[in-house]
């Protein structure tokens, strides 16, 4: 038999509260809630089989008054095992209902973020977007250099067709640094759904990733690439993605 009393109750809660921190540990009490109202709900159906036969021995032997004795303690137990097997069943309904407002407000999340002038993507994002943002964080702080990036991939500074080569490569999304016309044969034609690549053959390029742009246009000149969380025209560019993304 399971004992139990009310500060084992707020045990429990307390215990259900701090594991519901992730989705990944709310699906683990909602699993362990649901095994222990299954044991209760046994446990009770056991109580009451124990019930009924003490009931009918009362009743054929009523001189033996221990019958009637056991019948009510079998009668309790029932009584504290379905009581238990509601807590739990409650329980699993409360973890699911959490479990289900969590994901809505992860889904209401921005993919990526700006923290402190780097980009910060959410862990749902695939491992190459996140590379991608890795990368784009290293620019941060190298300047505008014309032709910089092209001979080596790392340098001192980088223009706009170095810097998109730049997260791309290290992201395994690119095998070599191409200039902004060789970026018009890039990839797969339209926008991506996480990277987008923003190409006008031989004046300018630049990518988005998630919808926040790197740029090396937009701030002061010689600035170098930046994340740019202003808007910009897009006449005359047409969007390519890698495959996939």
């Amino acid at each position: 038999m399971y004992r139990h009393g009310r500060k084992s109750i707020t045990c429990h809660i307390i215990f259900a509260a701090l594991v519901l921190d992730t989705t990944g540990t709310s699906q683990v009490v909602s699993t362990g809630a649901a095994r222990h109202a299954w044991q209760h709900a046994s446990e009770a159906g056991r109580a009451a089989q124990w019930v009924a036969y003490h009931t009918q021995q009362a009743r054929w032997q009523p001189h033996r008054s221990e019958f009637a004795a056991l019948a009510w303690q079998w009668k309790a137990y029932e009584t504290q095992q379905k009581q238990w097997a509601s807590y739990y069943q409650q329980m699993g309904h409360q973890t699911e209902a959490m479990t289900t407002m969590s994901k809505a407000a992860v889904a209401r999340l921005p993919p990526i973020t700006m923290r402190g002038g780097c980009a910060y993507g959410l862990r749902t994002l695939p491992s190459a977007v996140h590379r991608v943002i890795d990368a784009a964080n290293v620019l941060q702080t190298k300047p505008y250099l014309l032709g910089g990036g092209h001979q080596s991939i790392e340098d001192v500074g980088y223009d706009c067709s170095s810097a998109t080569s730049y997260v791309l490569i290290k992201a395994g999304l690119l095998n070599e640094v191409l200039n902004s016309s060789r970026f018009g044969d890039y990839g797969e034609a339209g926008p991506g759904r996480y990277v987008t690549i923003w190409v006008k053959p031989g004046h300018h390029v630049f990518v988005t990733i998630c919808g926040l742009r790197l740029d090396t246009s937009g701030g002061r000149v010689g600035e170098g690439p930046r994340w740019r969380t202003t808007a910009r025209s897009l006449s005359g560019f047409t969007p390519r993605h890698p495959p996939g993304l």
